[in-house]
């Protein structure tokens, strides 16, 4: 399958970040969970003997672990996406009208892809008009004949691109 990344962390900062986050919270919400239980009474207090203080060490590794795996396989939903979008908009930088956002059907930004999608259709449609009526120019030209009305359709089609910031 073309659409399969092969690694889980695709942008290490935005990942690891993600993941590092997840894990503290998760460490300080068992923490503060056991902190609560040996300060506060109850029919059952928490007493922690040294067994008990390596077993529970031992839980939270694995927690860590666990939670570690799962945020980056949850942020990998997220990075992979923004990896295929930054890939697909160069293509367009380099003047490849073929751009295509693919994802996966678990991957987050699905919505906003489409979007995409449409908008790459919108510039192949207009770049199609802009070469034909290009086409059609340098063949009147040769020709010699009038190239008044294809240079109006091309300053019609033109007008539709903005290559200027407005706010300027």
């Amino acid at each position: 399958m073309a659409n399969r990344r092969e690694t889980i962390v695709i942008n290490k900062n935005f990942q690891y970040q993600y993941s590092i986050l997840i894990v503290a919270i998760t460490v300080l919400a068992v923490n503060l969970f056991v902190i609560i239980r040996m300060l506060y009474p109850s029919d059952h207090p928490l007493v922690m003997d040294m067994a008990s203080t390596l077993g529970l060490a031992a839980i939270e590794l694995i927690l860590i672990a666990g939670v570690w795996y799962g945020s980056l396989r949850a942020s990998h939903k997220i990075a992979g996406p923004i990896y295929v979008f930054s890939r697909e908009v160069a293509k367009l930088g380099d003047g490849d009208f073929t751009a295509h956002i693919n994802l996966r059907r678990k991957d987050m930004f699905l919505d906003t892809a489409a979007e995409m999608n449409d908008s790459f259709a919108s510039l192949r449609s207009r770049a199609v008009i802009l070469k034909d009526i290009a086409q059609r120019l340098e063949e009147a030209h040769a020709q010699g004949t009038d190239t008044g009305e294809l240079i109006k359709n091309l300053q019609s089609e033109l007008s539709h691109v903005i290559t200027e910031d407005v706010e300027q």
